[in-house]
């Protein structure tokens, strides 16, 4: 999660901890039927139900910021936004590349134009990734890398699960 979401979440504890540490130091539960459990009950569980719910939504929206398209020699991510690869480039490199250096920010860079007739781009692939660990040694070689999800192809629509970089690679090229 967001650090702002974990200060906001950490704060709604702490005041409803407190409050309710008020209610029976000042003898409230006294005056009330059961009624003050029951709303205190209520009131926790609609606190968890909002941290599972932000946590969900975080969880969902960095997936999302993962997703790669790729075609015609062209990436794009939507934080990153249009990447073109250099000749002989890896597709599944240049989108480790990017994962690598996401920030997870809430900015984001328009797409490109589908309907662009002077530069029209067909997507053969999308990867998204739904966990990606780099891992390297102090040689800078790869060890120990998590890099799992699934390609869609585009032209059939066929969704292929990998687990590796090299099962990526078999995929996408």
């Amino acid at each position: 999660m967001k650090k702002s979401n974990v200060i906001l979440t950490v704060v709604a504890l702490v005041a409803s901890a407190v409050l309710l540490w008020l209610w029976y130091y000042l003898g409230f539960n006294n005056v009330d039927s059961p009624l003050d459990l029951v709303m205190s009950v209520i009131w926790w569980v609609i606190v968890v139900a909002g941290v599972a719910l932000v946590a969900k939504a975080e969880s969902t929206r960095r997936q999302n910021v993962r997703t790669a398209y790729v075609g015609d020699g062209r990436l794009y991510n939507s934080e990153s936004g249009l990447l073109t690869l250099g000749a002989g480039a890896s597709a599944t490199d240049s989108v480790a590349a990017v994962l690598a250096g996401l920030d997870y920010g809430f900015d984001r860079v328009a797409g490109p134009d589908p309907d662009d007739e002077e530069q029209p781009i067909k997507w053969s692939h999308v990867v998204r990734t739904e966990k990606y660990e780099p891992a390297r040694n102090d040689e800078g070689e790869r060890r120990g890398e998590t890099w799992e999800g699934e390609v869609v192809v585009v032209a059939t629509g066929n969704k292929v699960p990998f687990s590796s970089r090299e099962e990526l690679a078999r995929i996408i090229g």
